[in-house]
């Protein structure tokens, strides 16, 4: 049997799961690391997507002529469609995989940012400005207000999302040209130096929002309140800039995400520039940096930063201290 003829049919009786667009998709997925297929049609066009423990491991496209499969199958995804996804054994699910293997996955996930980014600013297009605030204030505006909304901070093609309910932020969403993070891992990608320009929003707009995007270690968000807040009358430390230089296998690394931490507190975040640099001001100590690749996949060092350490080499390779 021809592989398009398999998963045409291969999900007829099997258990269906949910109709879902493509982001709410890789959710639900990874949620509970399903294995299945998904399955979504439109104008003679047809796309599927083999999930093997909540990652999408394979594509196949097919219309009036003919059948892509693996990565032109996922280049062929837009990110607007509706996809029925259906629960099959792991075993089957491999079969199909073995001809249609996704190698590049960043097809797939680039496609997600530019339909969150359209959703996102449709829905503050059409709501009420309230302001511009620093991370500060945005926290004791909301909280006061008992507010409602969606922060948003635009910064060098790069954007961060906070959805507020009754005050309190609740969500949160990362987007750049390299894709989206949600969650938890967006919040890494806050340094508390943003604007954010505030716009009431409907609660079960926010809500549907937050369904997707919802803050569990909200600690990592307030954590950085303080470092922004200058203490009186403490002693003047030494500063310098920390310039830090992340390479695998001798290959220096960019677009990586690179987040200076210490005692609980955000002090910088960045991206790696194409020689694998990125560069912070800080006062001379001990400082936790927490690297997060496009995978997702974070990495920990623990670094001494002083005049005489202001150039640290990180390899990505080596074991973690």
């Amino acid at each position: 049997m021809k592989i398009q003829d398999l998963i045409k049919n291969i999900h007829k009786g099997s258990k269906h799961l949910g109709t879902f667009t493509l982001h709410e998709l890789f959710q639900f997925a990874s949620s509970r690391s399903f294995n299945g297929i998904a399955v979504a049609k439109e104008n003679g066009k047809e796309y599927y997507l083999a999930f093997l423990a909540g990652e999408a491991e394979g594509a196949i496209y097919i219309d009036d002529k003919g059948t892509e499969y693996s990565d032109k199958a996922a280049k062929m995804i837009s990110g607007t469609e509706q996809f029925e996804f259906y629960e099959i054994t792991p075993d089957i699910v491999e079969t199909i995989v073995m001809r249609c293997r996704i190698f590049e996955k960043t097809h797939l996930k680039k496609s997600i940012p530019s339909v969150i980014h359209d959703l996102l600013d449709n829905i503050v297009r059409g709501s009420k400005y309230v302001g511009i605030f620093t991370l500060h204030e945005l926290f004791d505006v909301t909280s006061s207000h008992r507010s409602n909304g969606i922060a948003v901070a635009k910064v060098n093609e790069r954007e961060n999302y906070l959805a507020f309910i009754d005050g309190e932020a609740e969500g949160a969403i990362y987007i750049d040209d390299k894709g989206s993070l949600y969650s938890d891992k967006a919040v890494m990608m806050i340094s508390g130096n943003e604007q954010f320009e505030f716009y009431d929003v409907k609660p079960d707009i926010v809500d549907a929002v937050v369904m997707g995007s919802r803050i569990f270690e909200k600690t990592h968000l307030k954590k950085s309140l303080p470092s922004l807040i200058p203490e009186i009358g403490k002693k003047s430390e030494g500063m310098g800039v920390l310039t830090l230089t992340l390479k695998r296998d001798s290959i220096p690394q960019n677009g990586l995400s690179v987040t200076i931490r210490s005692e609980g507190r955000i002090y910088g975040n960045d991206i790696t520039t194409d020689e694998g640099t990125v560069s912070f001001k800080l006062a001379h100590g001990k400082y936790s940096c927490i690297v997060m690749d496009r995978s997702q996949n974070i990495t920990t060092f623990y670094i001494s930063f002083d005049v005489s350490h202001s150039k640290i080499l990180l390899d990505l390779n080596a074991k973690n201290l």
